[in-house]
């Protein structure tokens, strides 16, 4: 009976838990991303494209893969909750910034909020993922 508490006890405790922040500005594709890796990842279907709504706040996801677990906050993108990012900067392991490689008049508000990311000290040395979605 102890071994079956054991095993149980180490399989939920050894995996490492990683959390990695989806950021990028309003309608980029940050939350499809989070579906289409929920997707692919739990064997679910996820969410439709088409009934996914802007993002208010965050959405969390969760995906364990071999000995990790990997925690995905995707934080909306509108002007005004871009102040909340940063309330997460801190136990954030990785960063995926997605880009809507598709509207190049989004690109400039893009890259101003991507340097005050980078600009963050609690990020400093956290890997970066640069996606450019919708191509």
């Amino acid at each position: 009976m102890f071994s079956l508490f054991y095993g149980l006890w180490k399989y939920v405790f050894s995996k490492t838990e990683f959390h990695l922040l989806i950021l990028g500005v309003h309608k980029a594709g940050k939350t499809t991303l989070l579906e289409k890796l929920k997707a692919i990842y739990l064997n679910s279907e996820g969410l439709p494209p088409d009934r996914i709504v802007p993002t208010v706040g965050l959405n969390i996801g969760r995906i364990e893969a071999s000995n990790a677990k990997l925690v995905f906050w995707d934080l909306g993108g509108q002007i005004g909750l871009r102040t909340i990012w940063e309330k997460y900067y801190e136990e954030a392991h990785a960063i995926i910034y997605v880009i809507d490689a598709s509207c190049p008049s989004s690109f400039e508000d893009a890259k101003s909020a991507l340097e005050k990311v980078l600009r963050h000290d609690d990020l400093r040395g956290a890997p970066l993922l640069i996606l450019a979605n919708k191509q």
